[in-house]
Formats: structure tokens, C-alpha cells, sequence
């Protein structure tokens, strides 16, 4: 989304430039990969293997964007209001089950009270982003007021699976960054989220295909492999059906992840201080497993996220019950799982997509490098950057737009000078 939304932006500010984006996979989308699968009835149904879904007050530029290009009329979604259960992996009964569509299940009284309390003092984090700088949430975590097993069997299994990482990791990561997840809104408002019929990655094509001119060439299957600075240009060397080719550019925007960027300019010492910031940024192996076996969802009370913890309270899978968005997707569930559960829901013959994304683990190191890159990159050339969600904090397709329209505002500067 990052590269198409820059390229967009670009476009519209320039209309003489000539532009080139080049896509490494067959079509355009990046993480936002939508898949054709069967729902248990043989139906064709398209299903995000990526980012899942939008909300309202944390995606407008997102949905700004689309409308810009190819127009919010052109979005069919289907809505899902929020509700989690917890439960351990051998243990029947669930830790706690929220209301689903507004209904008590029986859950106890306090333990719903301390989770609403969750939401607002991760809501004022929010808020107060700009004081809280450089806290962990492990740290964030240690000044709430509930219990240390409230905290270990609830706060931190939902902490966690809200980014798909490991307890163990999630408490060393950024708590401002990491409560935009879900804190966005006031605990009071509408907790519906929105799923596209067509899927995110569906969306990005049309988009691509949308900002398409003579001016605009969009090269798919073109795996870049090298940029060089050669004196203010720069030579870009992608392969494609097979061959190396070389282009000159006078002004280069890398939307690509940190540590692939790191490798694409490795060939030249005059990247080697951004190569180096680059390879600081550490990265997480989330497994997307998309099935059919209802083992990982509860049942006694259905949610919408699942989250089945071992005796010790780590995270041994959460999953999205699709079922509860649509009946087009009937007996469908996207879950964040190991490779041994993965295995056994293959041996069952109940897979029907599998992926792995490696995403950047937002801890507070990371937020300071995030910073010395950017300094890095202003102070380099101007005719150069790197974007992508990653690089605005938080990985969305509402922060890889933003990241496109900062692309354009380097881009104004160049053009200024020249």
C-alpha cells in the first residue's frame, strides 16, 4: 500500500513525472493478500490472508484514500462488533467471554469491570502519547491496578495477540504504539470493525490499476535486488521473466520493510550508515493459517478473537472466527498458530491457506532507531527515501498511506531545489 500510495500522491502532484513502481510479487497488495477459498457449503469466497479489517476514527486517511481513487462506492463490507474469550488450551470453561452483540454470557461482573478499565487507561495512553515516550508494556502493565493473575492470564495474552506476538515479546515492546491497535476510540463508542467483501489486498489492486497512465509504468514479478548512487541519480537493478535489468532514476522511494531494504542496499558503501540503522530493526515470524477446524475457536460462548493460552498463560493460538462476519464465509477461522498446530490441521486436511509475514517488533529501541533513520535519510540526499507502515511507528494500511503522502512532501523538497 505504501508504494502504491506514493505513487498516487506523486502523480497527482507531478503530472509530467514519469514513474515506475516495481512489485516483487505477482500482484500488487504487499502484506494485503486476499485469497479465493471455499466456506463449508463449496462456495468461492475472498479472504484477507493480511490485514483483516478497518475502523472508523483510526483509518480515515486510509478510506480518504480510497475514495480519492477509486471511490468509497466502490467498497462492500460486511461488519463485526468486538468480542474476545480466552481460555486455556485444556481447560473447557473460558477465562473471560465479553458480551457478543451486546449480550452478557455469564461472565462475572468484576472481571468485565477490569477489562473495560483495560480499554480506558489504554485509551488515555493514547491520548497522552507524547508523555509516555519510551515506556515498555511491561512497564505500562506494572502500574495498572488489577491483581498480578488478571494481568497475566487476561492483560497480557490480549496485549499480545493483538500484534500476533508472544507474551515474552510483547512486554518488551512500545506501549504508546502498541495500544493504537485497539485504543483508538473511546471505550464507549462503537466497537465495530469492518471486513471487505473483496479483501484489503483486492482493493490495492484496483487502486493500482486506477493511477495507471502513459506516465506510469507498473512492473509486477520485478524483484529489485540493488540500488546504487551513481553521482545524483541512482541505477536500480530488478530481475524479471528471468533477466537482470538496470534503470536510471533521478529519485528513489523504497517502500519496502527495513531489513529488506538493508539487503537492496548493501552493494553500495554509500548507504552503509542507513544499511547499519537498517539492520537494528528487529523482526517477528507470524504463521497465518487459514481452516476450517472449529478446535480453535470456543464454542459454549462464540467470539470473534480467540485466544487459547497453555498453564503458564503464553499465547498458543489466537484465532479470527470469521463465521461470525458473514454467512459467506461459514465455518471459516484465520488463526495466528505454530507450526506443530499448523501440521496437525494439514494432516486433517482442514487447511486452506497458509502464509508467514515477518513484521517489526515496535519496541522502544526501535522507535529511537526509527528516528536516527529518518534523520539518516533527510541528511543523505534529496532525492531519496524509505517508506512503508513500519516506517510511521505501527504497521497499518492507514500509516503505510501516510508514509506515501511523506514520500510527496520529500519529493516537493527535490523538486524545489531542481
Amino acid at each position: 500500500m505504501a508504494g502504491v500510495s506514493a505513487l498516487y500522491h506523486l502523480q497527482e502532484y507531478d503530472k509530467e513525472a514519469k514513474i515506475t513502481l516495481f512489485e516483487k510479487e505477482a500482484v500488487l497488495g504487499g502484506n494485503a493478500t486476499t485469497v479465493a477459498i471455499k466456506n463449508t457449503k463449496g462456495e468461492i469466497c475472498t479472504v484477507d490472508a493480511g490485514p483483516q479489517y478497518f475502523a472508523d476514527q483510526a483509518w480515515e486517511d486510509y478510506l480518504d484514500f480510497i475514495e480519492k481513487t477509486i471511490g468509497k462506492e466502490e467498497i462492500k463490507y460486511e461488519s463485526v462488533g468486538g468480542s474476545l474469550v480466552i481460555r486455556q488450551v485444556y481447560e473447557e470453561n473460558a477465562i473471560i467471554a465479553t458480551p457478543l452483540n451486546g449480550k452478557m454470557r455469564g461472565e462475572k461482573l468484576g472481571n468485565l469491570l477490569k477489562f473495560k478499565k483495560l480499554n480506558e487507561e489504554a485509551h488515555r495512553l493514547y491520548k497522552e502519547a507524547d508523555k509516555h515516550s519510551g515506556l515498555t508494556i511491561e512497564a505500562w502493565v506494572a502500574s495498572l491496578n488489577f491483581d498480578e493473575d488478571y494481568k497475566q492470564q487476561i492483560v497480557y495474552p490480549f496485549l499480545g495477540s493483538s500484534l500476533g506476538v508472544s507474551v515474552h515479546d510483547i512486554r518488551k515492546m512500545s506501549a504508546v504504539d502498541i495500544v493504537k491497535l485497539f485504543a483508538f476510540r473511546k471505550p464507549k463508542m462503537s466497537d465495530k470493525f469492518h471486513i471487505m467483501q473483496e479483501g484489503m489486498g483486492t482493493i490495492i489492486q484496483k487502486i493500482g490499476a486506477s493511477v495507471k497512465n502513459p506516465n506510469v509504468t507498473i512492473h509486477t514479478s520485478a524483484l529489485v535486488h540493488d540500488v546504487l548512487l551513481k553521482e545524483n541519480t541512482y541505477l536500480v537493478t530488478y530481475h524479471k521473466n528471468g533477466k537482470s535489468v538496470t534503470e536510471e532514476f533521478d529519485f528513489v522511494i523504497m517502500a519496502v520493510h527495513a531489513n529488506t531494504a538493508a539487503k537492496i542496499l548493501a552493494s553500495d558503501l554509500a548507504f552503509k550508515s542507513i544499511s547499519n540503522t537498517l539492520k537494528t530493526f528487529p523482526y517477528f515470524e507470524a504463521k497465518i493459517v487459514i481452516h476450517n477446524d472449529d478446535s480453535f475457536v470456543h464454542h459454549k460462548k462464540p467470539a470473534f478473537l480467540n485466544i487459547f493460552t497453555d498453564k503458564e498463560h503464553n499465547i498458543v493460538s489466537s484465532t479470527m472466527n470469521l463465521d461470525l462476519i458473514s454467512p459467506r464465509l461459514k465455518g471459516i477461522y484465520k488463526s495466528w498458530m505454530n507450526t506443530e498446530d499448523a501440521e496437525k490441521v494439514r494432516k486433517q486436511n482442514k487447511l486452506l491457506y497458509e502464509t508467514v509475514f515477518y513484521h517489526p517488533m515496535i519496541t522502544v529501541e526501535f522507535v529511537e532507531n526509527l528516528k536516527i533513520l529518518h534523520h539518516q535519510i533527510d541528511n543523505f540526499a534529496p532525492n531519496f527515501c524509505i517508506i512503508g507502515g513500519w516506517s510511521e511507528g505501527l504497521e497499518t494500511q492507514n500509516s503505510a498511506v501516510l508514509s506515501g503522502k511523506r514520500a510527496l512532501e520529500i519529493y516537493k523538497r527535490f523538486k524545489q531545489q531542481h
